[in-house]
């Protein structure tokens, strides 16, 4: 295998089963009173981070930039499982990254907007997480709602996450919207703004191998 660089893509939680039926907590979606969305009003988070995933992904591919996807195309494998696979293949290969792929929700609808989360302090993740909401920002524009941490001078938040802290690599986790508000879902399956946040990412990824 190739020994110079890396990315390590995760999409956060589950995605539809072979029998049909979701793989992931209640927390992970959310069923809006209009719109169809992923099926009959239910927003299924874990569905929507794998077609952002895959998007960055085929792009990966096509500019021949290596790469793992360490979720399961639908099974909501427990988090350490997917660290371990990253960290196994970090240690034989010479610079590498993880990007963790999520979109937002708390419960009641009201809150908007896109954010980055990287561990506690400041690490090289920071430079990451930066470079992917600038990149963000360039790409998408005032199309979103952002939401930012700058009382350490950059945009991230700070979470002890398991995919920030355990893994051995500059590491972010990206929420993007929150499909629990029903203007935000729109714009998630709003196939043009996927597109926007994948170039984002790969964008972000080709800034990283060059610095």
């Amino acid at each position: 295998m190739r020994t110079d660089f890396m990315v390590f893509l995760d999409a956060g939680h589950g995605g539809i089963l072979p029998d049909g039926k979701y793989a992931t907590a209640p927390g992970k979606q959310w069923k809006h009173a209009r719109g169809t969305f992923h099926r009959d009003g239910w927003f299924y988070e874990g569905v929507w981070n794998r077609t952002l995933v895959n998007r960055v992904a085929a792009k990966l591919t096509n500019l021949r930039i290596q790469h793992t996807i360490v979720s399961h195309e639908f099974l909501d494998t427990p988090l350490a499982y997917r660290v371990d696979l990253a960290n196994w293949y970090a240690r034989r290969v010479a610079r590498t990254l993880f990007f963790s792929t999520h979109s937002n929700a708390i419960g009641n609808g009201a809150a908007r907007g896109f954010e980055v989360y990287t561990s506690p302090g400041q690490t090289t993740s920071d430079v990451l997480a930066d470079a992917y909401f600038n990149n963000v920002r360039d790409l998408v524009g005032d199309r979103i709602r952002y939401r930012s941490d700058r009382s350490d001078g950059d945009y991230d938040k700070e979470a002890n996450f398991y995919v920030l802290t355990k893994t051995s690599m500059a590491a972010m986790l990206g929420e993007h919207l929150f499909f629990d508000n029903y203007d935000d879902a729109l714009l998630l399956m709003d196939p043009d703004l996927v597109e926007r946040f994948a170039e984002a990412q790969v964008r972000t990824i080709i800034d990283y191998m060059r610095g």
